[in-house]
């Protein structure tokens, strides 16, 4: 029976076959946990624990062309942020800067924020936290803790927070049934702002644009593109793999960190408006406009009268010379007006010739000279007729050919 037994098993043997005791139970392969991939700890809170990553520059942290260095904020970005507060009510180490990753860009009950990056100051050293959330379960949990570090806050940055990143944030609290970290706090959305100052100058405006063009940052191949995020983490949950999601934290954690940076960026351009001839003359015109849309219309015209003095290209040096000229006629300052719009006759275009014959006409009272530019405003529609025949082009002809009979009616009145 031995004997049967043992030429039984070494046949099996020779068959590649283990038998008894020879035969060795594959050890399941350790499965990788966010924490092996991305430098972080859980913390705990009293839903449970989440996993938090922090990241912090050293004291000569340069992003792009911008240092991290701590500066009084500019008592005008303040007032655009919120008119109500005063220059001494906020400091950069009172600011949470903040961006969301999140399942879905259409917002609603729906969209979970599965990451949230936060960053402040502490002297010249950023700090940027990063929530992350392993399994839809854990909200309760990455909210609790999210709202720690609200405490001594008076104001959150955000890139298009206003519209996006705080109403998720807030509907979340809500529908845990958490009280909401925002109530009271100023809110500087730097994407209004972003996109009036560089215009002028950026066709797209995009965070990752303006840090690219304006900041003088370049992402590593680390960079994820924004639209794939959501199923990057998608793809986490459904085949726990980790791997990917360093991409995503990468992503998050630039756009936190160049959001503190562009913040940095526009206030020291408001700090060294009068003195730094570095600035491109293009964003000192953004500026001006932008003080005269705030209704501080003695700055404005103080950069406008700068403006004047230096070359802008022809489109530009005609909506300054516009809106200069506008604002003279607003103050009943026509003769101004007049020399604003008449000081570089050479370069004038067409609607610096329309607004020209409006105030010789009307403020002035001078018919002739009206007349005169009305006819050379004409002409230049005329030769424009060639190869624009836009809507808008047809109706400034029919004003000035009314402009123009108005005119010689008025001529012939005087004459009489």
């Amino acid at each position: 029976m031995s004997k049967s037994f043992e030429s039984l098993s070494d046949k099996l043997r020779s068959l590649g076959v283990q038998t008894g005791l020879e035969k060795k139970l594959a050890r399941p392969e350790k499965r990788l946990g966010i924490e092996d991939v991305v430098s972080g700890i859980f913390k705990n809170t009293s839903c449970g624990p989440v996993f938090c990553s922090e990241l912090s520059t050293e004291n000569t942290y340069t992003h792009g062309k911008v240092a991290f260095q701590a500066e009084p904020i500019h008592h005008e970005l303040i007032h655009w942020a919120d008119s109500s507060l005063s220059s001494s009510s906020l400091d950069l180490e009172s600011i949470l800067f903040l961006d969301t990753e999140t399942t879905g860009l259409s917002g609603g009950t729906g969209t979970i924020p599965f990451m949230i990056g936060v960053g402040r100051f502490t002297g010249d050293i950023f700090t940027t936290y990063q929530i992350f959330l392993r399994n839809p379960g854990e909200e309760r949990a990455q909210l609790e803790l999210l709202y720690q570090f609200f405490r001594d806050i008076k104001s959150i940055a955000t890139y298009n927070g206003k519209a996006f990143d705080a109403p998720i944030l807030k509907t979340r609290f809500i529908l845990n049934g958490l009280p909401s970290p925002f109530d009271g706090l100023a809110h500087f959305d730097l994407l209004p702002l972003s996109r009036r100052l560089w215009k002028r100058r950026l066709e797209n405006r995009t965070l990752k644009d303006i840090e690219t063009e304006i900041l003088g940052f370049q992402r590593s191949q680390m960079e994820v593109p924004g639209w794939e995020v959501p199923l990057l983490y998608f793809d986490y949950l459904r085949t726990g793999d980790p791997t990917p999601m360093t991409g995503v934290f990468y992503h998050n954690a630039v756009d936190v960190q160049s959001l503190a940076a562009l913040f940095l960026y526009i206030n020291r351009m408001l700090t060294r408006l009068d003195t730094d001839r570095e600035i491109p003359p293009v964003d000192i015109l953004s500026l001006a406009i932008q003080y005269e849309s705030t209704g501080q219309i003695d700055r404005a015209i103080s950069l406008y009268e700068r403006l004047l003095e230096i070359e802008l290209s022809e489109k530009h040096n005609t909506e300054l010379r516009l809106r200069y000229a506008r604002i003279m006629k607003r103050n009943g300052d026509f003769s101004k007006a007049t020399t604003i719009l008449t000081s570089d006759e050479g370069g004038m275009d067409t609607q610096r010739i329309i607004q020209l014959a409006k105030v010789l006409e009307h403020q002035q009272q001078d018919i002739i000279c009206a007349l005169e530019w009305t006819e050379l405003a004409l002409s230049r529609l005329e030769k424009s007729n060639q190869v624009d025949t836009s809507i808008l082009l047809h109706r400034q002809k029919m004003d000035l050919l009314k402009r123009r009979d108005r005119l010689k009616s008025k001529l012939g009145k005087m004459d009489d």
